[in-house]
């Protein structure tokens, strides 16, 4: 278990500082803005404190016992750092320092000295050369990293081999919205690997959906071997990156690893059930509706829409993306034609029309929710200044709190302006993407899911 990782209950930061423009200061600044609930232990042999907190010369000298140390160092230090925290009973480290593996032959020693120390106390090492956890569990609040995405809590876990890039997709979850769970960038990984993290992430109730980026696949078997376990229970996302030549040897030269053929990494990520993905923001608005919504039971969509051209633009991409759009049964056709407006379409889509009210939408979603042949609900939804957005909100967040078919909605807004709007569909669990085209792609991610899970259970089925 990683618990002394994800969940520590005190933090020792050996190389703390009073310098506001360093690691060694911002994580302490993270940890305290952050509401960290346990304990913090600034190292520092020359102040005596930092960030407000009271500084010890040495860990040995702090009196309590210590879950988690980071350790912000020149790396020719690390290894005495390390004996020491073995000393003090320190469960896991997060190294931060670089100058390992990743620049040659010597640090590639230090690495290992290190690492023999850790073995020796049994201690945990995530890193080095890395950017730390965050967990927002309320009950926990641990930013142990010094990047700056304030995330709220939410439903989604992130492993990345890149701080950098992992902390560009966190940001894209705050920019769309969307809380997260767990993080961990663990670059050099010389401990701890990614298939632990992803083994953490999947036996943790917390978390929904599970996203990746990796670099490198150093066990390509035992990858498989737990992302399928995970992927059999809640959603693994995964990006890729190193796809050319020149991106394998940016690889190389930042982690110290080998980025595999891209083909075979393919490969291995769907023998694992891991749904892979070449665009960072489509992971993340995918990640989104996986977060918020229920896997679909087939392919089967329903559009809604208030507006013709963003439906059309739906329908092409989600019939490229493999998803039926089934004519609506006879009976609610019928039905649909009492209670929409005359001009109103009632096949597949449903056009409301851009005067359409709340009972508009609601006879649309009440049809569709009915309807057997219909597996999932697409909303396309603009907001007219001549009706009331507010009411037709809350019809489509009832409907998404009962959970029985998932909904994406395309919403169409100025977003400084129909704030009310916008807030009953987010507390309603509904994903809004801005663009038709994103929203089909987020509920193709879903359907593709789905087809996942059946194949994998029709396979077992046959045995």
């Amino acid at each position: 278990m990683l618990d002394s990782l994800f969940k520590p209950k005190s933090v020792a930061i050996i190389g703390a500082s009073v310098k506001e423009l360093s690691i060694g200061n911002r994580i302490i600044k993270n940890l305290l803005d952050f509401g960290f609930m346990g304990s913090i232990y600034p190292v520092n042999p020359q102040a005596d404190k930092v960030q407000g907190v009271r500084a010890y010369k040495s860990i040995l000298d702090v009196p309590d016992e210590i879950d988690l140390a980071h350790i912000i160092i020149p790396a020719k230090f690390v290894p005495q750092a390390v004996e020491d925290c073995g000393k003090k009973g320190v469960k896991s480290i997060i190294i931060n320092s670089a100058g390992f593996k990743e620049t040659g032959p010597e640090g590639a020693a230090i690495e290992k000295d290190f690492l023999s120390r850790a073995k020796k106390y049994g201690i945990r090492i995530f890193g080095p050369n890395c950017q730390g956890i965050i967990n927002t569990d309320p009950d926990v609040r641990a930013y142990c990293n010094f990047a700056f995405t304030k995330p709220e809590p939410g439903y989604i876990s992130i492993a990345a081999q890149s701080g950098g890039a992992g902390e560009l997709i966190h940001q894209g979850f705050a920019e769309i919205g969307i809380g997260t769970r767990l993080y961990a960038s663990n670059g050099n990984a010389c401990d701890i690997s990614i298939q632990e993290i992803i083994e953490y992430f999947g036996k943790d109730p917390g978390t929904r959906v599970v996203v990746l980026y990796i670099e490198s696949i150093s066990d390509p078997e035992k990858f498989i071997e737990t992302a399928r376990k995970v992927s059999d229970k809640k959603p693994v996302l995964a990006m890729k990156v190193g796809r050319t030549g020149e991106g394998a040897r940016a690889v190389s030269s930042h982690i110290g690893g080998f980025s595999e053929n891209d083909i075979n990494t393919d490969l291995v990520f769907e023998k694992a059930g891991v749904l892979i993905f070449k665009d960072e923001g489509e992971l993340c608005r995918a990640a989104a509706a996986f977060a918020l919504q229920p896997v679909p039971r087939g392919n089967r969509v329903g559009i809604i829409t208030n507006t013709g051209g963003p439906a059309i633009i739906a329908t092409d991409v989600l019939i490229s993306s493999g998803i039926d759009m089934p004519q609506l049964s006879e009976k609610a056709r019928e039905s649909l034609k009492i209670k929409l407006y005359p001009e109103a379409c009632v096949n597949n889509p449903i056009d409301v029309l851009a005067t359409g009210k709340s009972e508009h939408f609601r006879a649309a979603i009440e049809t569709m929710m009915n309807e057997d042949k219909i597996d999932s609900l697409f909303i396309n939804f603009v907001t007219p200044f001549f009706v009331d957005t507010v009411s037709i909100a809350k019809e489509i967040a009832d409907a998404g709190r009962q959970k029985k078919k998932p909904i994406i909605c395309n919403l169409m807004t100025d977003k400084n302006r129909w704030t009310e709007t916008i807030s009953i569909l987010k507390d309603g669990g509904i994903p809004c993407y801005s663009f038709p085209s994103d929203a089909s792609k987020a509920l193709a991610s879903l359907v593709h899911y789905a087809g996942l899970q059946q194949a994998k259970e029709n396979k077992i089925s046959r045995f």
